[in-house]
């Protein structure tokens, strides 16, 4: 049973030393001295009005990718006496005396599925594991459900992200502006859960797409898994997407984005090129502060688009878009 010691500091970095860099080299020299692990959290990820996200955006700053007060977490083995391990290492890091505590033994297969809890989106949508059985109301239509295994791809349903792009498209559904014949483009799609949604809606033409290949692959695995691999098509994004797949060439009828605020904009004139001229675009993974800078990004990225608007906010986050016409 290894031991585990916390404790809060605040980033001191030296000259042309970012605070991220200063947690990294402060990392190391743990590591350096016997740590088995170290870990870094948000310290006051309790407290709204103090905690901050961040997420090393492309083009952010770099002194804003560590927060004010970081916790550590030090992992050592079970034969170190912890408290003199820490006097030893004589690091001037800790605002007050470490915690110590004794990691036990766990089940961690099943600590981690726990994590993966299933969620209802309005009153139409169930999404969950496998290892969670599908409610016997989510078995019939109207109602759809949707299995989604994660693996090492983004995407479980449970970010607030995600869910307001869930209702954005059962919200299209509903209102008859996605039908069978629609065409539907989920870009950074992670576990596939956005264009799974889309197919379990009716949609028969769905192309997922990811940089990463091993989400493309856990989308793959979670269309077959759902039963909708012949509506959706996973594939890999390179340089020009449309050299590598057949897209049509009046758009799709709506395109799904639920990444970053940055990597957004960068990829602004990509999705409204892949947008028809009569087409919704729904994008999400942005704070609520960023909606109105990213608004008008896209209206100046193409200014004879209709302008897109905010369709939903929760817990911080903003979901914007506009729907099919």
């Amino acid at each position: 049973m290894p031991w585990q010691i916390s404790s809060v500091c605040r980033p001191a970095p030296v000259a042309k030393q970012t605070a991220d860099q200063w947690l990294e080299d402060l990392s190391d020299r743990l590591i350096a001295e016997g740590a088995l692990s170290v870990s870094i959290e948000d310290a006051d990820a309790d407290q709204c009005d103090k905690e901050q996200p961040l997420f090393g955006e492309p083009g952010s700053d770099m002194a804003l990718r560590a927060w004010p007060a970081s916790r550590l977490h030090v992992l050592l083995a079970d034969d170190q006496d912890p408290y003199q391990w820490w006097q030893r290492c004589g690091f001037p890091i800790g605002e007050s005396s470490p915690e110590v505590a004794r990691l036990h033994d766990e089940d961690w297969v099943t600590k981690t599925q726990a994590q993966f809890t299933p969620l209802e989106v309005g009153d139409r949508l169930w999404v969950g594991p496998s290892w969670h059985a599908v409610p016997a109301q989510y078995r019939r239509p109207p109602r759809i459900a949707l299995i989604i295994d994660p693996g090492m791809a983004f995407g479980t349903g449970g970010h607030a992200t995600t869910q307001l792009c869930l209702e954005a498209i059962l919200q299209a559904s509903d209102q008859g502006l996605l039908t069978p014949a629609s065409r539907v483009v989920d870009y950074g799609c992670g576990s596939g859960i956005l264009g799974l949604a889309a197919a379990a809606c009716g949609v028969e033409q769905v192309v997922a797409i990811d940089i990463d290949p091993v989400a493309v692959t856990v989308a793959r695995a979670n269309a077959s898994l759902n039963g909708l691999g012949h509506r959706v098509r996973c594939i890999a994004a390179h340089e020009d997407v449309f050299a590598q797949a057949d897209f049509p060439s009046s758009g799709f009828d709506l395109v799904v984005a639920n990444i970053l605020a940055q990597p957004l904009k960068l990829l602004a004139p990509l999705l409204w090129r892949l947008t028809a001229p009569r087409g919704g675009l729904i994008l999400s993974g942005l704070l609520s502060r960023q909606a109105e800078s990213l608004i008008a990004w896209y209206a100046a990225s193409d200014p004879a688009r209709p302008s897109l608007q905010v369709l939903g906010q929760r817990d911080g986050w903003a979901c914007i878009g506009i729907m099919p016409g």
